[in-house]
């Protein structure tokens, strides 16, 4: 495999790179698709009255994958709403400010969870990261999404389970915490739940 002597980052011509290459292809078809079905046309298409909007350009965007970061060029597009009022097209595919998968963020999360600071997470991530951006401010927004999911979980509601058997144990992983390390206790629940009847 060829590789740049001065970064030691796959070079070109490597297998790497034209993975990289079929990958932000791939993601460029698939944006395009979503892009169509909500226009109602395909690009230069002239189909009258059917069509729920107008493109006007690509604006570049990158993306990190499990297999590193990617430049794709995201189309831009103006709909027509309910109310007679365009505005400007959002893809669900890839959500607005959004620059990593959600799989590249569990990877994130689980090496910051077990007790690794921000720079070494960046040197442990570094052969997926390949070059793309993690900010201090970065990691805490997706700790930040975390304490959100947690607390929806906490609080979701349990009625709907009959519950059979509970068992509950406790245990103290060592977390970090600011700039320290420390056991903290986790209450461990286990149910065994029937949700029908009978």
């Amino acid at each position: 495999m060829e590789r740049d002597s001065r970064s030691g980052r796959p070079g070109k011509g490597s297998l790497e790179e034209l993975i990289g290459e079929r990958i932000r292809g791939t993601i460029e078809i698939l944006v395009e698709q979503e892009l169509k079905e909500a226009v109602g046309a395909a690009s230069s298409e002239r189909i009258g009255e059917q069509r729920a909007g107008y493109r006007h350009g690509h604006r570049a965007r990158t993306l990190t994958t499990r297999l590193g970061a990617t430049t794709i060029a995201m189309p831009r597009a103006r709909l027509e709403g309910a109310d007679g009022q365009r505005h400007e097209w959002r893809s669900q595919l890839i959500p607005r400010y959004q620059r990593r998968t959600g799989r590249v963020d569990e990877a994130i999360l689980g090496i910051y969870l077990s007790g690794t600071n921000t720079r070494r997470l960046r040197g442990a991530l570094a052969p997926l990261l390949r070059g793309a951006p993690l900010s201090k401010d970065a990691v805490s927004r997706l700790v930040g999404r975390l304490r959100e999911d947690f607390a929806a979980w906490v609080a979701r509601d349990l009625g709907a389970l009959k519950v059979r058997y509970l068992f509950l144990d406790g245990w103290y992983p060592r977390v970090g915490i600011g700039k320290k390390r420390a056991r903290v206790p986790v209450l461990v629940t286990w149910e065994y739940a029937r949700t029908g009847a009978g």
